[in-house]
């Protein structure tokens, strides 16, 4: 008998800890800055596998997400992505697709060209200096490219 109420407490006790776990695993991914951004946008002609829920990094430290990705009328990949507010993204910078090493995930990775500006990009702006995604077959390409001139 004394047996059953020791796999009992055990048994609510594992019951608990997954609980606490499982609500800290939730708080821990809900993203609380997302009610306070602002959306910007991109045009690429190759986008090179980003999605949605993608990062944004401006300097290597993620300021945002990719909110949507699309095809507009002339064709090319249209990325718009969430800012957090309290990030000012200066309107002279440059947008590239990235990865984290060769099978890592791709994002975005926005590079400020001038670090003195105090104008900042708005609400639905778009970023003019594009960098577009350049696959590993297109860096080979080009290296045998160089080494057979």
């Amino acid at each position: 008998m004394k047996q059953n109420y020791i796999e009992t407490i055990l048994g609510g006790l594992t019951v608990l800890i997954s609980i606490f776990f499982f609500s800290k695993f939730l708080n821990a991914n809900i993203d609380k800055k997302s009610e306070s951004s602002y959306l910007l946008k991109a045009k690429f002609l190759k986008v090179g596998g980003i999605m949605i829920g993608n990062d944004v990094k401006l300097s290597g430290v993620k300021v945002g997400v990719v909110s949507d990705v699309r095809l507009d009328e002339d064709y090319f990949a249209e990325v718009v992505f969430k800012v957090y507010s309290e990030v000012k993204v200066p309107e002279e910078v440059a947008i590239e697709v990235a990865s984290d090493g060769i099978l890592g995930n791709k994002y975005l990775s926005l590079s400020p060209l001038n670090r003195d500006s105090k104008i900042y990009l708005k609400e639905n702006n778009e970023i003019r200096n594009v960098k577009d995604f350049e696959s590993i077959e297109d860096q080979v390409s080009k290296i045998i490219f160089l080494a057979t001139q």
